[in-house]
């Protein structure tokens, strides 16, 4: 069995502030890939969006201890973020 890993206080406040950076991230990629004209630039902010969600599901994994649903009621893990380490 995994032991598990306690956090201090400022440790857990540090990735919540990490998760809602990621989180304003994810959504500002999400706006300019819908402004953006270019095709090309428009699809790289949709996969910088996804990334932004990965990262800021697994902080807040980590935080939590548990997964949150995105939006649209799915796992964002389950995004693929391209070359995204697990």
């Amino acid at each position: 069995m995994q032991e598990i890993e306690r956090k201090t206080p400022r440790e857990t406040e540090l990735i919540k502030t990490l998760a809602e950076i990621e989180d304003l991230a994810e959504k500002k990629t999400k706006i300019y890939s819908r402004l953006l004209t270019e095709q090309v630039l428009a699809k790289e902010m949709e996969t910088l969006s996804a990334r932004h969600a990965v990262r800021r599901e697994r902080l807040e994994k980590l935080a939590f201890g548990k997964a949150k649903k995105s939006e649209k009621g799915q796992d964002v893990s389950q995004i693929s973020g391209g070359d995204v380490e697990k």
